[in-house]
């Protein structure tokens, strides 16, 4: 990693803002056409109604705020444990028709406040917690939602064949291969990130753990890759 970009690399993804940036304008990881499964999900539930929505992980919300401008929540909170992507978030959420909270939180820790919600979202964090950890989230979720509610996980998924390790090859490699336009020292950045951060799961095992929670996983995913939107509600 080139000196520059490694000083002001901590581990976090959003610390490196350009990169991270050119990542989602440029759509490798396929934001906009899970963005669109994400609103076809809201739409199909709550079109018409009022919903509540508890976003974790939220980042700087800059591919979920112009989904939620044309399905607006009645209430919209946010939870992330980076300070510069809570800060870009307000910024990108402050047109919102609706009361907007942000706070510095993990994933857990905000499914345990004894508040339900109509709405649970998170994307491309679930893969950073371990697999214990993991089947403890969608404990929490399964308790969080509202009757009638609906979880919209976005995430890396490995295939049912990979370890991770089969896994982190074949990512970089595609990454090295078709992420165009992101220098030398960026991509060493991302592959440092995923190696030492990202601990994503077969879809399966996902499945299992929320069954075991209370929940069922709804039809319509829809992979791209390594990267899904699962779609889960209360038994």
């Amino acid at each position: 990693m080139d000196a520059d970009v490694k000083s002001a690399y901590s581990g976090e993804i959003f610390d490196l803002w350009d990169t991270y940036e050119k990542v989602v304008v440029k759509d490798f990881m396929f934001h906009a056409a899970l963005g669109e499964e994400v609103e076809r999900a809201l739409r199909e539930r709550f079109e018409g109604r009022a919903f509540s929505l508890l976003d974790l992980g939220c980042g700087d919300a800059h591919v979920f705020a112009p989904i939620l401008r044309r399905i607006s929540p009645s209430s919209y909170k946010g939870i992330d444990l980076s300070d510069t992507a809570l800060a870009r978030a307000a910024e990108n959420l402050k047109s919102l028709p609706c009361p907007v909270q942000l706070a510095h939180s993990d994933m857990l820790s905000a499914l345990s406040d004894g508040v339900s919600y109509d709405v649970l979202h998170s994307s491309f964090v679930l893969h950073h917690l371990s697999t214990e950890d993991k089947a403890e989230f969608f404990r929490r979720a399964s308790l969080a939602l509202a009757p009638g509610g609906l979880l919209l996980l976005v995430d890396t998924m490995r295939e049912e064949d990979e370890t991770r390790d089969d896994y982190l090859r074949h990512y970089f490699a595609w990454i090295e291969k078709d992420w165009t336009g992101l220098s030398r020292a960026e991509k060493d950045a991302i592959f440092d990130h995923v190696s030492t951060s990202d601990y994503p799961e077969p879809l399966s095992l996902l499945e299992r753990q929320a069954h075991a929670a209370g929940l069922t996983r709804l039809p319509g995913d829809v992979p791209h890759r390594w990267h899904h939107l699962m779609r889960f509600e209360r038994a």
